[in-house]
């Protein structure tokens, strides 16, 4: 029964996610179209109106991932609000109250990395598992994959002030981050790098013949 009820809650969020996506865009191009500048060119009309659109939906997503948050713990297996037992005596210092919110801080990293991931990763059984993620002190989080692998998370504000995940691959073999922005994508990259490891390994063999 639960499995159903987080299911739905799981799609019932993703349609919001998606309608809200839908109704920004819409909103945004109809305000860039009703009220674009008197003075500007004709020409920059519909990059206005476009840029309005975009502008609309991220600010309107950015939104609805706050109010729909509590859903979104809720269908990935989480308590919508929890409270941590181990955690919640009142410190009696400076250095223990920096040390509580020190734990939170990398627990908050660990789950918005968690619950981010579902823009890259729907299967809701690995990259949307907290207690794989490690999270740290600067809001950013890791995720190991294999040895010498790891996904790192981070957000960022982009051009209109809204927070987006960043999801980056990092190998010891490579020290170029690759973005990551499906799980399809990070597959690959994983068999590319495993694929050339066994390749080296083959041949660093010497010959027995």
């Amino acid at each position: 029964m639960n499995t159903f009820v987080r299911r739905t809650a799981a799609a019932l969020t993703e349609a919001a996610d998606a309608v809200a996506l839908v109704a920004g865009a819409a909103t945004g191009a109809w305000a860039g179209y009703t009220y674009v500048p008197a003075g500007l060119d004709a020409a920059l009309h519909l990059p206005f109106t476009g840029a309005a659109a975009l502008a609309g939906a991220f600010a309107v997503n950015a939104a609805a991932d706050l109010i729909l948050a509590p859903a979104r713990r809720f269908a990935q297996g989480f308590p919508a609000y929890a409270y941590d037992q181990e955690h919640g005596s009142v410190p009696g210092d400076l250095d223990e109250a920096l040390g509580q919110v020190a734990v939170a801080t990398e627990d908050d990293a660990a789950r918005r990395a968690a619950q981010g991931a579902f823009r890259i990763d729907l299967s809701k059984g690995l990259l949307s598992n907290a207690e794989r993620w490690r999270g740290y002190t600067n809001a950013d989080a890791s995720f190991y994959l294999a040895p010498g692998a790891v996904l790192h998370h981070h957000r960022e504000e982009d051009q209109y002030g809204v927070l987006q995940h960043h999801y980056l691959l990092l190998t010891a073999e490579d020290p170029t981050p690759v973005p990551i922005t499906n799980v399809q994508q990070l597959h690959h990259e994983l068999a590319l790098r495993a694929r050339e490891t066994t390749e080296a390994a083959v041949e660093v063999v010497p010959s027995t013949v």
